[in-house]
């Protein structure tokens, strides 16, 4: 919520969220905004979240640990959650999503890349991943790839992408803009000298 009032977006016009997958930081802001449109918002749009099997259950979980007995079988607003099997491409509003299961854990639940295309742009997302072939396939024709670059150099651990690893795969990677994001403290330092765009915080993207 922090991020979004620094960007001067209001919350309450937020209409759908899609998630890759199930680790804090990347849907621990969804008990904040539910409840940013239950008790705050004067407009009581439609919210639609979107993301890997098991997202409802888990968010539900997650929203008890933090505000127990808050959690409403019937919100003020219309509530959707869509969950998506890997390698399916559904149809959420003028969008078409297609996700893929790639490399990182996240509990039971798949961690997915994600493929969103409307009429006009394609807009690609890696998740968390260590490398993963379906990346390639993936981010093919896309307006944008955004995709996670942890660390500078290879690590003894799997799950996150390093630029070491990452560089040697550019060639290969057929879309119009890549921008590295979920940088480590290295891969922060070097940025500026780096033959890729990465991103930074209060980042705005034109597409």
């Amino acid at each position: 919520m922090l991020a979004l009032n620094a960007g001067d977006i209001d919350p309450a016009s937020i209409g759908l969220v899609v998630i890759s997958h199930l680790h804090g930081d990347h849907f621990g802001g969804l008990p904040f905004l539910l409840l940013h449109k239950e008790f705050i918002a004067s407009e009581k749009s439609p919210l639609i979240i979107a993301g890997p099997p098991g997202l409802e259950a888990r968010l539900r979980a997650l929203h008890d640990c933090l505000y127990p007995g808050l959690w409403k079988d019937f919100w003020s607003f219309p509530l959707a959650f869509v969950e998506v099997e890997p390698g399916q491409v559904i149809n959420l509003g003028s969008r078409a999503l297609l996700t893929r299961t790639i490399s990182h854990y996240a509990g039971p639940e798949p961690c997915t890349a994600l493929r969103i295309t409307t009429s006009s742009k394609t807009i690609v997302y890696s998740g968390d991943t260590g490398w993963n072939e379906v990346l390639v396939p993936l981010a093919d024709g896309s307006d944008l790839f955004i995709c996670e670059c942890n660390d500078l150099h290879d690590q003894p651990y799997e799950g996150h992408l390093s630029y070491q690893t990452l560089s040697a795969q550019l060639g290969r990677f057929k879309t119009k803009r890549l921008l590295l994001t979920h940088l480590g403290p290295e891969m922060l330092a070097a940025a500026a000298s780096l033959e890729v765009e990465c991103a930074f915080d209060g980042m705005e993207i034109l597409v």
